[in-house]
This record gives C-alpha cells, structure tokens and sequence, in this order.
C-alpha cells in the first residue's frame, strides 16, 4: 500500500510539473482541485475509511500479513492487507475479503502470537464412579500431566469439578509447550488416548447422555367411587 501510494503522489506530481510547463497557473488549478475535493471526499467517505483502516493496521499491527487468526466469524492466514480491503485465506482454501474499516472493529483474535496453548478437557465419567476410582484418577492424571515432555508443568492440574446432569465431571487444566497450532493438536490427541487409559485402568467409563426411568407400581381405580360419579 505503501508503494501505491508514493507512485501516486509521484504521478500527481509529474502531471503537476508538467502543466507549469505548458503555461498553466498550478496554483489556480490547485485552488479549483481543493475545492472540488471537498465534494470528492464527501463521496468516497467509505473509500477514505478504507484507508485509515489501512493505516492503522499497518500502525498498531494487531496482525500482519502471514498470520494465523480468528476475525469475527472467520478463522484462516493473512494474505494480503491492501489499501482497500484485507483478505484472509480460510481453512476451506477460500478467500474472504473483508474492508479494512470493518475489519479494524472486528474482535481479532491473533494465533500466531500465541506462546503457548491452553489444555482444558472435561471428562465426564458415569455415575457409578466410586470415589475410590476418582481419587486414583485424579493422581494418575496430574502424574501423567507432569511427566510428559510437551506439557508445561506450572501450572498443570486436575479436579474434581462437579456432580453434571448425567456424569461425574473432572476438569484437567494444563499448557502445551509449542506455538503450531498443527501440533498442539497432535499433543492434545496424545494427552486425549493416555487419559482414556487411565480411565480404563481405573475400572470406570465415560458418561453419555443418558436418563433413568422410574417406574412406580399403578393405583386401580375406586369402582364404588366411579359409579357414583
């Protein structure tokens, strides 16, 4: 944008020199230009947004261009930050061009400046579950958490969160040692396996939404009741 912008002013000012050259007042032209702009910017206010979009993303640089982040409702690489618009290149290969004075207002979220990444799976055990199992559980996961080479061991947890609709819930709290998204996920399916053996060792298994039905044994009606009725 940068670039565009100096050929411009450039252009502008060749065009300008080579005017005076001819014979004509530059000075009355640019009195008349300065005018007529005060009705040229008023129609292309958008455009002019655009711009100061522009630089204020090149100024504050919330993100730049090769970055991995989440704007608004779309998650995907920076490709391009023009003058007029951002494009950002999705997860589907698309590419979705968003205007720069939208996108500045826009709740960026930059992955790619991430030092780390958060591990917080909730494991839902079933009902059953004795106390016993949970506390084996609950020592074998922070074990497991503060052995493994890839996962950060302050802080790293797990709890015994709450009593759920249908399961007894145990919250794991830890940070995976990389900054590629790509492989916190390869960490995170590792971590995911480990704890499933663990709750299979423990003798116990993961809940599904389920209900309990009741049954209570029927009342027959009173037929002397029924017939004076």
């Amino acid at each position: 944008p940068a670039a565009r912008l100096l050929k411009l002013v450039v252009i502008l000012g060749a065009g300008l020199l080579w005017l005076d050259n001819l014979g004509y007042k530059v000075t009355t032209l640019l009195a008349g230009l300065s005018i007529s702009g005060v009705a040229v910017a008023l129609a292309s206010q958008k455009s002019l947004e655009n711009i100061f979009g522009a630089i204020t993303l090149y100024g504050s640089q919330p993100v730049k261009v090769g970055d991995f982040c989440r704007a608004g409702g779309h998650l995907g690489t920076i490709e391009e930050i023009g003058l007029r618009a951002t494009k950002i290149r999705t997860l589907e290969r698309s590419v979705v061009t968003i205007s720069n004075a939208e996108f500045v207002n826009l709740h960026l979220d930059n992955l790619s400046q991430r030092d780390r990444f958060w591990y917080h799976p909730t494991i839902r055990l079933r009902y059953g579950t004795t106390p016993d199992q949970i506390r084996y559980l609950l020592v074998e996961i922070r074990r497991m958490l503060y052995a493994h080479p890839r996962v950060l061991p302050d802080p790293a947890f797990a709890r015994f969160n709450r009593f759920g609709e249908y399961s007894l819930d145990l919250e794991v709290f830890a940070y995976l040692a990389t900054k590629d998204y790509f492989e916190s996920l390869e960490i995170a399916e590792d971590l995911h396996l480990r704890i499933m053996d663990l709750v299979a060792a423990a003798g116990s298994e993961l809940a599904i939404p389920a209900q309990i039905e009741y049954k209570a044994a029927g009342t027959t009606l009173d037929e002397d009741r029924a017939r004076a009725t």
